[in-house]
């Protein structure tokens, strides 16, 4: 691995590193993204990663998530199942 390739980062890990702290962060395949809010699970799910983002951003400015909930440190495991649309 060069050190090129060490710094290379996808876009699931960007969307993690500005939005993990305050939405669990997938990517299920075939177009599928989804970012489940840490406070209250509810689930934005996108068919590219700046879709996401975009919906992030949105759901963010108008219903901000505290970045102090109980156990930020340690989040809860997420639940795996996401709702069918």
């Amino acid at each position: 691995m060069s050190d090129g390739d060490y710094w290379t980062t996808t876009p699931l890990d960007e969307l993690r590193w500005h939005w993990g702290d305050a939405y669990l962060i997938t990517y299920l395949g075939e177009w599928r993204w989804v970012a489940q809010r840490r406070d209250d699970r509810s689930t934005l799910r996108a068919e590219s990663p700046h879709e996401l983002r975009e919906l992030i951003v949105a759901d963010y400015t108008a219903r901000p998530v505290s970045r102090q909930i109980a156990g930020a440190a340690q989040p809860p495991a997420p639940s795996r199942r996401f709702p069918l649309e």
